[in-house]
């Protein structure tokens, strides 16, 4: 009976240990995840990459928000003209009608990156669609 008592409370002890540890040695990576809004200014050329839809698994906070994009862009906001960012909407001018791409990797408090990035096809320009009478 004490041999019985001693396996239980070990399997016990050994769950308990591996969904505590799980926490801290089991971190899994945040997603990227964002959407493409056409028409946000007079200027057609003009996009805002939203990427407040990012997640981590988790639950932990994004911290950065890691861009690429496969032409020459203008970043309009926020003002810092840098690939790294800590806000989730940045605003972007493309320099011609066409197609280009854009990749989003994000990071979380922890320092685990995405380990696969989101990729986009914009199209300009995205002519804003009349409602049908």
């Amino acid at each position: 009976m004490n041999r019985v008592r001693w396996i239980v409370g070990m399997v016990l002890l050994l769950m308990t240990l591996y969904v505590v540890a799980g926490c801290f040695l089991f971190d899994r990576p945040p997603v990227a995840s964002f959407v493409v809004k056409y028409n946000v200014t007079d200027d057609l050329l003009v996009v805002d990459l939203d990427a407040s839809s990012s997640s981590d698994p988790d639950d932990d906070a994004i911290v950065a928000y890691m861009w690429t994009f496969g032409d020459d862009v203008d970043i309009i906001t926020p003002l810092e003209h840098t690939k790294y960012v800590t806000v989730p909407v940045l605003r972007v001018r493309y320099p011609t009608e066409g197609q280009f791409t854009a990749e989003l990797f994000v990071r979380d408090e922890t320092g685990k990156t995405s380990e696969t990035g989101m990729t986009q096809t914009i199209v300009l320009p995205s002519l804003p669609v009349a409602p049908t009478p």
